[in-house]
């Protein structure tokens, strides 16, 4: 019953996102430079499998990735245009180990219940130098600090959505051995108001993008499994044999020596 409870909600605050990024128009404005920097990416990446987790529908998947075969997991089993279907969780995603090319988690460590073991599931499922996207929300600007505030203002709605600081997230990607880029900031400045006001204030943000000014609302950041790496710090060596020092003796200080034995006359 506790599972069932928590399931719902977290697709309550799932859906509610999906409504924003669909109704609102800094929601839509903020889809279109994800979905545009999510395509810069994935261009460059080849494979043959393709996880999204936590997409919101109005994502078109078929344009975005590249792979031969592109999955969607999600706990309802809703589907998305261009991708198969997957019913799971984040938590426990039921593909094998070293059997996908590339995640790209669209909030999807914000509105899930433990986003440590999504992370972890997320590094299991990866092949070796496999890519990892992540689409997330600023807690440290303007825009984050208001979604912090609709937790406690609207509860019903945004209660589920956890956001991490931009270096506390790297820290979990270094612990499990991820190679990061520079985060990709996007939304630096929320634009207001509506007609010239809005297209100004638009045209100013997509400046502030294009020259990385890094205080977006939002962010996309590109990491890569490294291949091979132990614990940081620590490097094996071969053992060398020592050279144990032997004792020897010495006669004493003012010792006697035994006289020879000479033959008799």
């Amino acid at each position: 019953m506790g599972k069932q409870t928590t399931s719902q909600a977290r697709l309550s605050t799932k859906d509610h996102l999906a409504q924003w990024y669909e109704k609102t128009p800094v929601g839509r404005r903020l889809h279109h430079q994800i979905t545009r920097e999510l395509g810069n990416q994935l261009e460059r990446l080849f494979g043959y499998h393709t996880l999204f987790l936590g997409v919101p529908p109005t994502v078109s998947v078929e344009e975005l990735a590249h792979s031969q075969t592109k999955l969607i997991a999600t706990p309802d089993g809703a589907r998305v245009g261009g991708a198969q279907t997957v019913i799971s969780f984040d938590e426990s995603l039921p593909f094998d180990t070293e059997s996908i090319d590339t995640v790209v988690v669209f909030h999807g460590f914000e509105v899930c219940e433990e986003p440590h073991q999504a992370l972890r599931e997320v590094h299991r499922v990866l092949v070796p130098n496999g890519n990892l996207i992540i689409v997330g929300f600023n807690p440290e600007s303007v825009f984050g600090l208001g979604w912090l505030i609709n937790r406690f203002v609207f509860p019903s709605k945004w209660r589920g959505l956890k956001l991490e600081r931009i270096p506390k997230l790297l820290d979990w990607l270094s612990l499990l051995n991820f190679q990061a880029a520079k985060p990709k900031h996007k939304l630096i400045v929320r634009p207001v108001g509506r007609g010239r006001l809005f297209r100004w204030m638009a045209r100013f943000d997509d400046w502030l993008v294009d020259h990385q000014v890094p205080m977006g609302g939002a962010f996309v950041l590109h990491a890569r499994k490294q291949v091979g790496a132990g614990i940081k710090g620590l490097h094996r060596q071969k053992a060398r044999p020592k050279l144990v020092p032997i004792p020897v003796s010495r006669p004493a200080v003012g010792a006697e020596t035994h006289p020879r034995n000479e033959p008799t006359k």
